[in-house]
């Protein structure tokens, strides 16, 4: 018996319908968490009718991550909140976040459209807070803290202490970065990816479409572009695949096998790590979110809904004679 992934089923498993925009997802299991437009966020088990509890937040939630203690959320109008499995907001902190979370060793990463990086301990403590261009994306590896910005920056801090050590400017904005092997990848408004190593010396420069996202994937990463490719990189910057949507890929959420894809197109996308499809789900309306945990996977979109699906690669069963 040998199991095929390059033949596989995507089947759906009900959805919640929770009235406005889903601009965020998470799993952890079954557990589930999603985020609206208008500033709720809904909990409950994947695959249920509906969620167990939703809370009101009084703004958008821009990110989502997981905590020990629930779920942290990043809201739009600058500050953290901390909510637990039944849905109590167990803490709010002010003048952070904003925008974009990312993980570190120490807590969490935390920035702001406004400029502001700040690190926080497991208890949402600040270590240190610093401001600068506006941060779009993050990243973190040895010891250093890279930020993107819309003012064509990419700015590296000490993780220690957010003392910034290096910049690097464009001319457009960079719209994503990631840490690679050796050093950090980002990509412009412009049309191209840069290598960056740990000391900001610009390595490499190759041309793309407009870049959107950067991700890191495996050692190298995921490139997301306006003309609705995903694109696989190595560390080196040589494009191993191209996948094509029929819009912006809006977000991707990948494991140790397989690529869950949101598209402006209406589609959720299931890709092996060669970029091959292994599957999709059309919803009602622009895909927003992707959202995985194992073999099941959630999807949010601008229909209101968030979907739930399960990935079940095909097994081939051989005679012995």
């Amino acid at each position: 018996m040998e199991t095929d992934t390059h033949r596989s089923e995507l089947t759906g498993h009900g959805s919640w319908d929770l009235g406005n925009w889903v601009t965020a997802a998470l799993l952890e299991g079954r557990r589930t968490a999603a985020a609206t437009a208008d500033g709720e966020v809904a909990l409950g088990l994947w695959g249920t009718d509906e969620p167990d509890s939703r809370v009101r937040l009084g703004c958008p939630v821009s990110d989502l991550a997981r905590h020990p203690d629930g779920w942290l959320l990043s809201l739009e109008s600058g500050d953290l909140a901390l909510v637990g499995a039944t849905g109590t907001v167990l803490d709010r902190r002010s003048g952070v976040g904003g925008w974009r979370l990312g993980r570190h060793q120490d807590g969490w990463l935390a920035v702001g459209r406004n400029g502001s990086v700040a690190l926080l301990d497991a208890g949402l403590d600040i270590r240190w807070r610093q401001d600068g261009d506006s941060a779009w994306s993050i990243a973190a590896a040895r010891g250093l803290v890279v930020t993107s910005s819309m003012e064509g920056s990419v700015t590296c801090r000490s993780a220690s202490s957010g003392e910034v050590l290096w910049r690097c400017t464009q001319d457009l904005p960079v719209y994503g970065c990631a840490a690679v092997s050796e050093g950090f990848v980002a990509g412009t408004a412009e049309g191209a990816l840069l290598a960056l190593d740990d000391h900001g010396t610009l390595v490499d420069r190759v041309a793309t479409p407009a870049v959107r996202q950067v991700t890191g994937f495996g050692t190298g990463t995921l490139v997301a572009c306006v003309d609705g490719s995903l694109r696989a990189y190595s560390d080196r910057l040589t494009q191993i695949w191209r996948f094509t949507t029929g819009s912006w890929v809006k977000s991707t959420a990948a494991d140790d096998s397989t690529i869950a894809v949101a598209s402006a197109d209406h589609h959720l996308y299931l890709l092996d790590h060669d970029g091959r499809e292994l599957g999709r789900h059309r919803a009602g309306h622009t895909v927003l979110a992707a959202a995985r945990a194992g073999s099941d996977l959630a999807a949010g979109s601008a229909d209101g809904r968030l979907y739930f699906l399960r990935h079940t690669p095909h097994v081939r069963n051989h005679a012995h004679v």
